[in-house]
């Protein structure tokens, strides 16, 4: 039978059109069962015939529940995000939720924008890579009753639950593998945020304390800061080439610029690896369709979203903020 598509279809309406009352048909939008097979199957039909659509606003002031959740990126740019962005939507469309998804990039204010536009909405919450220095805005909306999960940065506070991986450590992955191949002038292309952003040093920190533990050398020139893209690390080799022709390894802040790093290399006529050997960080897809394909420090997206989404349905149901810890890797390919 076709749709009868009335206007504004109401659940009273599907309710007269079988003859039950609405709250028999109010169980069975919400699939809470309660009444009899054949009476659910008569529900269901009348409300393919009417066209009637489930009000989610008015069923979210019963359930307190919106089956929303947010997820507020740093950058659109980054394929690393838009990895995230794709794990975390199908973790919650299995958990029958919607997924959100928006960009501060790099602007705190915008965060706030953000946060607080989702929270008016009424989502379940929001999982959120927090700028540095927004960590007591972020407390504050969560003692609002709006669950957060904090990605990547730990912020201690009611409502606020962690997914978190050791970027400290993944950098020190990263220079212990080069120097297993016998790299001994390592040199970082940084991120100019680095030098602005308290959340963000961890992979410079890691860089120069495994650069100790080996006791190589540790050149002040053979760290640089640039913007965190293709361009950027085309231009951190120029500029650490310029420095130091004799560098015989670079690692760099993500894989866009280690992209824009073996471009420029190859544009200046060093061999990868055999001059100068490439690491990476995030390790995006793109990084096996290179030639050569890039050695990146890992960060499984995919466990990433479902460990956040896992974690925002837990506090939604009222369990005390869980902070889970995920290990990182690094996948060696021909750039090293």
């Amino acid at each position: 039978m076709g749709h009868v598509m009335l206007a504004h279809v109401t659940l009273d309406d599907v309710a007269r059109h079988v003859g039950v009352s609405a709250r028999t048909v109010s169980r069975v939008v919400n699939d809470q069962g309660g009444c009899t097979a054949e009476t659910r199957e008569r529900i269901l039909a009348a409300i393919d015939e009417l066209g009637y659509r489930p009000n989610m606003l008015a069923r979210g002031l019963i359930t307190r529940r919106s089956d929303t959740v947010g997820l507020i990126g740093v950058e659109m740019s980054d394929p690393f995000f838009t990895e995230v962005a794709e794990g975390v939507q199908r973790a919650a469309r299995g958990a029958g939720r919607t997924m959100f998804f928006a960009s501060t990039d790099h602007d705190p204010v915008r965060q706030s924008e953000l946060l607080r536009s989702l929270w008016s909405h009424g989502v379940d919450g929001v999982i959120v890579f927090p700028i540095g220095g927004t960590e007591p805005e972020v407390i504050e909306m969560a003692a609002r009753g709006l669950p957060i999960v904090s990605t990547d940065v730990q912020i201690v506070g009611r409502n606020v639950g962690t997914v978190t991986y050791d970027l400290y450590g993944g950098a020190q992955l990263a220079v212990h593998h080069l120097a297993a191949r016998g790299r001994r002038r390592i040199a970082m292309a940084g991120h100019d945020r680095s030098l602005v952003d308290p959340a963000r040093p961890r992979r410079e920190t890691g860089y120069r304390t495994a650069l100790a533990d080996l006791g190589l050398p540790a050149d002040p020139r053979w760290l640089t800061h640039t913007a965190n893209t293709v361009a950027g690390g085309r231009d951190a080799v120029e500029r650490l080439l310029a420095a130091d022709p004799t560098i015989d390894a670079v690692f760099a802040y993500n894989d866009l610029m280690a992209i824009g790093a073996m471009q420029q290399l190859t544009a200046m006529g060093r061999k990868i690896p055999d001059d100068v050997a490439v690491v990476g960080f995030d390790d995006i897809s793109m990084c096996d369709a290179l030639t050569p394909r890039l050695t990146s420090v890992r960060i499984d997206r995919d466990r990433l979203g479902r460990e956040a989404v896992g974690v925002l349905l837990a506090m939604s149901d009222g369990a005390e903020p869980p902070v889970v810890h995920l290990d990182l890797e690094l996948v060696a390919r021909e750039s090293t």
